[in-house]
């Protein structure tokens, strides 16, 4: 009788364990004309977790980088690099086209205030974020006052 009890009530315990609900078994990422998308095989639930962020388990959750842009230029061919992704230290701005000048750059915190700015005089220009906060940040780069390209670097 004790151990019939016994096992009863492990197997009632065992419901109030919180675990992996599933391993995925494949994944991998798939490319097309329209874009990326990763993907996991095997995840059949997920739930969400908010408190004062949001957690979601069990869905693969991807780092977005964004390119905002200018869409009257077409002909600029402006990429930022960070090292690493997100960054935690600084910033390379890499300019290909040779043939721009007069360049300078603008780095912004999400409300709007401008945190630094330069003249991007080199290919590869390095812009430190060591002494910045946790946070999303916009960095413009501007020809002549006009804005050419915007990007979203995310500081960890």
């Amino acid at each position: 009788m004790k151990n019939t009890t016994f096992v009863v009530s492990l197997l009632f315990a065992t419901h109030l364990i919180y675990s992996q609900e599933t391993i995925p078994a494949s994944g991998g990422e798939a490319i097309g004309s329209g874009g990326s998308s990763s993907y996991s095989v095997g995840q059949l639930v997920y739930t969400s977790n908010t408190g004062s962020g949001t957690i979601t388990q069990g869905v693969q959750q991807s780092v977005e980088l964004f390119t905002l842009s200018n869409p009257e230029v077409t002909t600029v061919n402006l990429t930022a690099v960070t090292y690493p992704n997100p960054t935690s230290d600084y910033v390379v701005l890499a300019i290909s086209d040779a043939n721009l000048t007069d360049l300078s750059y603008s780095l912004y915190d999400l409300q709007g205030k401008e945190i630094t700015k330069g003249q991007a005089t080199q290919s590869n220009m390095q812009i430190e974020m060591q002494h910045l906060a946790i946070g999303t940040y916009v960095l413009k780069v501007n020809q002549n006052n006009q804005e050419l390209k915007t990007f979203k670097i995310i500081k960890k």
